[in-house]
């Protein structure tokens, strides 16, 4: 059997469906049918793709492997297929396609490309890491992208790209408004100890890293009991109990949710624009660098470091 596309969706399936049976009747084939083709596609691979468990399947390590590359080779190929069709049909308006790692910025830079390119759709792609949304850009399957760097992990910057500052924000305590610390006009890290935490979704380093880094400086390692939560979610999760979690400056109010500076060393977040220099996009990137930047920071003057280095955080705060 030679391993195909169609083949990679099918493992795609079964992983999303977090069982063969449901993934089957997603595919409206049978039970049986899926087994025996899983484990041709499995045996093409050499190895498992997933444990079966009693009550579903999960991937294994080369599962997980194989599932990456295999959603990124699955997106590629609907890109082909709708634009070929975009093509083939005379034209339309071009597609922006905008990726970054989750960040209250992704939206608006958004909607600065919106108005500067009112006639183009745009597809947004969110990743959990500044470094594979970097080498989408590099081998051009993003035209434009939103990556973050914090005092302990630096975005990376291959050669060939260009890099644009949209600004450094502190990152703010989350907290309920009724915890016990959130009367407290800054924070001590410290006086967080022996509270839960929210993981930042970044699986690869970046704000994880930057925050466990100075916990340990302050004495203690952080209790991460959520992993994986966005933004949104995150504010949900701290505003239902006595959680605390990291926030950019730039993050929307939630109710029952407030934001507190830390006291000591604090810890913030640089947000860059990158793209290509042959990008479609990159006649108008200064443009979205300095809208973006505009409607991000417009009401938050007292917050906005000018300079792009940490030292010129520490003056303005």
């Amino acid at each position: 059997m030679e391993l195909g596309i169609r083949h990679l969706q099918v493992v795609v399936a079964v992983a999303e469906a977090g069982s063969i049976s449901r993934a089957a009747a997603s595919l409206r084939i049978a039970q049986s049918g899926l087994t025996a083709q899983l484990s041709r596609i499995e045996r093409e691979f050499g190895a498992p793709l997933f444990l079966r468990r009693p009550h579903g399947v999960e991937p294994t390590e080369l599962g997980t492997h194989v599932l990456h590359g295999a959603r990124l080779v699955i997106g590629q190929f609907d890109d082909l297929i709708a634009t070929a069709r975009t093509r083939a049909h005379g034209g339309g308006p071009a597609t922006i396609r905008l990726g970054g790692v989750d960040s209250p910025w992704i939206s608006t830079v958004a909607a600065a490309l919106r108005g500067l390119r009112p006639d183009h759709e745009q597809i947004t792609y969110v990743e959990d890491d500044s470094g594979e949304v970097v080498d989408l850009v590099r081998t051009s399957r993003l035209d434009l992208a939103v990556i973050t760097e914090h005092p302990d992990a630096p975005a990376p910057k291959p050669h060939g790209l260009i890099f644009r500052d949209l600004g450094v924000e502190p990152l703010l305590v989350g907290l309920h408004v009724d915890h016990p610390e959130a009367g407290r006009d800054r924070i001590r890290l410290a006086h967080l100890a022996e509270y839960d935490w929210i993981a930042p979704a970044d699986k690869a380093g970046g704000l994880r890293q930057s925050l466990r880094t100075a916990c340990e400086r302050a004495g203690f390692v952080p209790r991460f009991r959520h992993f994986g939560a966005d933004h949104g979610t995150a504010a949900t999760i701290v505003g239902s109990g006595t959680t605390v979690g990291l926030f950019p400056m730039s993050s929307p109010p939630v109710p029952d949710v407030v934001l507190r500076p830390l006291a000591e060393e604090p810890l913030w977040c640089r947000t860059v624009l990158v793209w290509r220099p042959g990008s479609p996009l990159a006649s108008v990137a200064t443009d979205v660098v300095t809208m973006a930047s505009d409607e991000r920071f417009r009401t938050r003057k007292p917050f906005l470091v000018v300079e792009p280095d940490p030292a010129g955080y520490r003056r303005a705060m």
